[in-house]
């Protein structure tokens, strides 16, 4: 096992190297592509920008924007919360920026979005347009009215706004931030067992969500070393505080929600029930981490006597997908809660109910293993956990009653794993950088080609293609090593689920098999107080 460790480490680490050196030959070429342009700018200008606006903001809550020119897919945006408070308060919403010849084009959006009558819609809308010699902006207005707020589009041009930070297709590499310095330099701290030295480096930290991350790792290491859970309870306050100042609202919810449901675990071991509680209904119901919080509320109520409080909360555990934590346990706990309260046939029945669904779920499992067999866990869990064309970010909740979705998320929670997702989808983001480039080297080619002269920016655009080309066949190649090791992972973690499933059977049949003996047992006792009798 060690020697496997090892080997798949060693291979990481090569794939990493290769990335690196990847990352920077793509973003050399994407540096002199982008000094082409602005050689060929003083005499052919092939820019073209496209901005997104609402005309009726209180008619359309935007979700996403597909945009594709001459049918080639550039743009899939998806709105965030703040987005959307941008759009609503008129601002223009950048979604395009690269080059084009002069002639006529077409420009496709498919939108989706939610009404003010509460109704889904997705609708793809054409335009076609003419590109002139020179910088063009293009600026999409959507606009929706009653009774129907069906979305209508209009396009316009507008004078040049300018470059978007991103135009040479290259991120810019940010400057160390201090505050990341100092939650790695108290990671080395606690990492080390100098859990003391650790607090001092976070209490010099600003509010916000880094320091919350710190004081929550160093809240599981006093969970850990003390017996007594108040200075992991104090450190997960301070956390708490400390996230409610970030200004990523969502993040912000996300990691309160993870430090309600470790403060409320830690009550809850410590006996004090009302405290459990209290921390663990503050976990948002529409959250990753609700089942758990909701199994452990109901083993809250439990220890204050109150089963069918505690079989409440589990029966809403049960309405989440078995792959998020909490739920299969909420499942037994349903037949537990009959069994406590004096109903032994709905305890078997609800047993019974938990095997077949655990049943159902290794059918899903196994069916989630042929397709990372097949299509490679990259499409398999990422890709298509949003499913084939359907609005699965339309509703805040519904992404959580996925199972596909609920298995991403759980497959995510290491660190391993997100670094070998996060490695494929680098490097298809380098793929989409090469592909942008090969079309504006195109571009170049062809307006070169048209005007007559500048040879020698001809050669130079004919020079980086052949580049690109074999720069792609790299990244190609690269995304297969990566991608195998992303395989490897995914299916040893279906495995794992497996077993998981597994040894939920094995408890709920122990249970009908104890329930049926005792069920034996008080047939023969009365029986024989029968016999007595007589």
């Amino acid at each position: 096992m060690l020697m496997i460790a090892a080997m798949a480490q060693a291979s990481a680490a090569a794939i990493d190297n290769a990335i690196s050196g990847l990352e920077a030959e793509v973003s050399r070429h994407a540096a002199s592509v982008h000094t082409l342009e602005q050689k060929l700018r003083k005499t052919i200008d092939t820019r073209v920008a496209v901005s997104l606006s609402l005309a009726n903001p209180e008619a359309l809550d935007l979700d996403s924007v597909e945009l594709f020119l001459n049918g080639r897919p550039v743009g899939n945006h998806l709105f965030t919360l703040s987005d959307r408070d941008s759009l609503e308060a008129g601002q223009s919403y950048p979604l395009f920026s690269g080059h084009m010849a002069d002639g006529n084009h077409q420009l496709t959006a498919v939108i989706n979005a939610r009404a003010v009558n509460k109704r889904f819609v997705r609708r793809e809308v054409v335009h076609p347009f003419r590109k002139v010699s020179g910088a063009m902006q293009l600026q999409m207005s959507i606009d929706a009215t009653g009774p129907d707020y069906e979305p209508r589009l209009s396009l316009g041009k507008q004078p040049w706004a300018g470059a978007t930070p991103s135009e040479a297709g290259n991120a810019a590499i940010a400057r160390p931030n201090r505050q990341k310095e100092l939650l790695q330099d108290a990671e080395q701290a606690r990492q080390q067992g100098r859990l003391d030295k650790a607090g001092q480096i976070l209490a010099g930290m600003k509010e916000g969500y880094l320091a919350a991350v710190g004081y929550m790792n160093l809240a599981a290491d006093f969970a850990e070393t003390d017996l007594d859970p108040s200075r992991a309870l104090v450190a997960l306050r301070v956390a708490m505080s400390m996230a409610a100042h970030d200004t990523e609202s969502a993040r912000s919810r996300d990691l309160l929600d993870q430090l309600h449901l470790r403060a409320g675990y830690l009550a809850l071991n410590n006996e004090e029930y009302d405290k459990a509680l209290g921390f663990l209904e503050k976990v948002s119901l529409d959250s990753y981490h609700a089942p758990r919080a909701l199994y452990l509320h109901g083993l809250a109520l439990s220890g204050k006597e109150n089963h069918r409080g505690a079989m409440q909360s589990w029966h809403r555990a049960k309405k989440f997908p078995l792959a998020f934590p909490g739920v299969a346990e909420a499942w037994i706990g349903m037949g537990r809660g009959y069994d406590i309260a004096g109903y032994p046939g709905q305890a078997g029945e609800s047993w019974l109910a938990a095997n077949v669904a655990f049943e159902g779920e290794r059918t899903t499992l196994s069916r989630l293993a042929d397709g990372i067999k097949s299509d490679g866990a990259y499409k398999t869990l990422v890709t298509d956990a949003r499913g084939p064309q359907t609005e699965w970010f339309l509703s805040d909740s519904r992404t959580l009653t996925q199972p596909r979705m609920a298995y991403l998320l759980r497959f995510l929670e290491k660190a391993d794993t997100q670094i070998a997702v996060r490695r494929v989808a680098g490097l298809d983001e380098m793929s989409a950088i090469l592909e942008e480039n090969r079309h504006n080297l195109e571009v170049f080619a062809q307006v070169i080609e048209h005007h007559g002269g500048m040879s020698d920016l001809l050669v130079a655009a004919r020079e980086l293609a052949t580049t690109g080309r074999a720069l792609g066949q790299q990244v190609l190649q690269t995304r297969q090593q990566a991608s195998g090791q992303l395989d490897e992972l995914a299916l040893g973690f279906v495995a794992n689920e497996d077993r998981r499933m597994e040894h939920a059977i094995d408890r709920t049949e122990q249970q009908v098999a104890h329930l049926y003996e005792y069920l034996a047992l008080e047939k023969l006792a009365y029986e024989a107080s029968g016999e007595g009798a007589q």
